[in-house]
């Protein structure tokens, strides 16, 4: 009997130990990619600066920033990442220049079939703010993304409206309103000509539509729910097909 009972013991370890060994390796398999939801989802890069990061909802951004709502709407056959940096630049001479950021780095890493990319709220600022810098640093950008080897789709967005703080038309952080609300979008829409992107347009969406801010400058819920839909519906019009 202690023969039998110690040869009983001996297979329910084994098998204990098999059945780990079976676990790890199905973990190893799925995190590589081997199995076909790794491996076929749509992969959309989110890159940008604190708008793009979830300022305005910081305690609840892993569900309310635009790249969760994104996800969200997308569903299970698209991962959407979050690559933001709060105060991020396009310009290279700027305080925060998103291109010498781990953020940056990552993005690049991501293997992305679609980016979204969206810079120019910290360019207008005014210690910031130098035209000729931005667009050169928004170009140099999006090239380095088109020049990945996954051939991700690139879509620049002109960044939002903001509201100024007080009576005098002063806004948060320094902002230079009349880049924001004259500047910008001709710049945007000259390196999206010269690169050969598509520009959403979210200054005209949230233009006169106050009760979507926080601050002025970064979105409440609602504000976000409205840069996702924008960016679902231009995403869900491309043709994909990861499983093929």
């Amino acid at each position: 009997m202690k023969i039998t009972s110690i040869i009983r013991e001996l297979y329910k370890r084994k098998m204990i130990v098999l059945l780990v060994a079976i676990v790890i390796l199905f973990a190893i398999l799925f995190k590589a990619g081997m199995f076909g939801d790794a491996d076929t989802r749509i992969r959309v890069t989110c890159a940008g600066d604190s708008i793009t990061y979830g300022s305005g909802v910081l305690k609840s951004k892993e569900i309310d920033s635009y790249p969760a709502q994104l996800q969200t709407r997308l569903g299970t056959s698209y991962l959407v990442s979050n690559f933001g940096l709060r105060n991020a630049t396009a310009s290279p001479n700027g305080d925060l220049p998103y291109i010498d950021s781990d953020e940056y780095k990552d993005s690049l890493e991501s293997k992305p079939d679609v980016v979204v990319l969206m810079l120019g709220t910290n360019d207008a600022k005014r210690f910031n703010w130098d035209q000729n810098s931005y667009e050169k640093g928004l170009e140099s950008l999006v090239k380095s993304y088109q020049d990945l080897p996954s051939k991700p789709v690139v879509y620049l967005m002109r960044s939002p409206y903001c509201f100024p703080i007080n009576k005098s038309g002063e806004m948060e952080y320094n902002i230079n309103e009349k880049v924001v609300y004259f500047k910008l979008a001709p710049s945007i829409e000259k390196v999206a000509e010269k690169t050969g992107v598509e520009v959403i347009d979210l200054f005209t969406i949230t233009q006169n539509k106050e009760d979507l801010y926080t601050d002025g400058v970064h979105f409440n819920v609602e504000g976000y729910s409205v840069i996702s839909d924008a960016v679902y519906d231009v995403i869900k019009k491309l043709d994909i097909d990861k499983t093929k």
